[in-house]
């Protein structure tokens, strides 16, 4: 009993160690907390919930450069008393090659010549919370599929206190093309051997995403079946999809109309191929509304060519 009650003491004791170093109102009223100064979130926060330093992923259209605006933040319970005055830095190439360690990544940094950034130096205003720093890309062509990273630090701050765990942020830079993004996609096929419903169908699972493949072409996911993600279908009411057949559209950057309609698969015996409608001339991308509508023929041996019409209602980028 009394190795039981020494025991006892001791944990209390430490217990009060730890929580000795906030007051009792800190602990549960977070308006009594310290703000700090970071980067916010301005893209989609990729890397591993294990990993130490945070990364974005950034899509930059390659039209035929680029911009992103890096947010610092002054982060927490309070309002900012006062104007900040941030000063950001590229940090040491040593960051990225520690994402790398961690996370077993190959990732590089952007070379200076394809960025600057007109302004290292913002102000938080009084009152308000966020400031913009922007990076501009000089020719998005070049950050196409190459695994570019650029590492920001908060070098120093007028006030406040520099966050420990996102006062460095890592940027992945994706060159993406004009049409790339996540759309709505509505389908009709026609007469067809396949058994495939032929009335127009909105497709009932996620959204699509059209993938960038190079300047002018994109690959279209159908993200609700796992890879080639196949063009959704419909058989008898009931979601399906066409197997082994992924569409490539290819763009004329020029006009945005559609000059080309392919299989991504090249699986299958023989695989599938595709074709651009012919009775159809105005397979294109709308850049007003960002819709695209597409036309064409599925071709597969020992079957009769089916017409497929793909309207794409874009939401937004991906």
């Amino acid at each position: 009993m009394m190795k039981l009650s020494i025991k006892i003491l001791f944990a209390a004791v430490l217990a009060s160690g730890f929580t000795g170093c906030l007051k009792d109102d800190e602990l549960m009223d977070p308006s009594q907390s310290q703000n700090v100064i970071e980067f916010a979130n301005s893209a989609n926060l990729t890397s591993p919930t294990t990993s130490k330093i945070p990364l974005l992923t950034v899509n930059i259209t390659m039209d035929p450069g680029g911009s992103h605006n890096a947010i610092v933040s002054y982060s927490g319970a309070h309002e900012t008393p006062q104007d900040i005055n941030v000063e950001v830095a590229v940090a040491d190439n040593a960051v990225i090659t520690a994402y790398n360690t961690q996370n077993s990544r190959s990732y590089v940094p952007l070379p200076s010549n394809l960025y600057n950034m007109p302004a290292t130096k913002v102000t938080i205003k009084k009152g308000e919370r966020r400031a913009l720093i922007p990076i501009n890309f000089v020719n998005g062509a070049d950050l196409y599929n190459k695994n570019y990273v650029l590492a920001l630090t908060i070098k120093s701050a007028s006030y406040g206190t520099i966050s420990g765990n996102f006062g460095t942020m890592l940027y992945l830079i994706n060159g993406v093309n004009r049409y790339d993004g996540i759309y709505t996609l509505k389908y009709r096929f026609g007469t067809n051997d396949r058994n495939y419903d032929t009335q127009p169908v909105t497709w009932f699972f996620s959204d699509v995403q059209l993938v960038t493949t190079g300047n002018t072409t994109t690959v279209m996911r159908n993200m609700n079946v796992g890879s080639p993600y196949a063009h959704g279908s419909t058989i008898n009411g009931l979601p399906n999809s066409i197997a082994n057949f992924t569409p490539v559209l290819t763009f004329d950057l020029s006009n945005n109309k559609i000059t080309n309609i392919a299989n991504s698969v090249t699986s299958g015996s023989p695989p599938k191929t595709a074709v651009p409608n012919p009775a159809v001339t105005d397979n294109r991308a709308d850049m007003t509304s960002r819709n695209i509508y597409a036309s064409f023929i599925l071709k597969e041996s020992g079957k009769q060519d089916m017409i497929i019409n793909d309207t794409l209602i874009y939401k937004g980028p991906r």
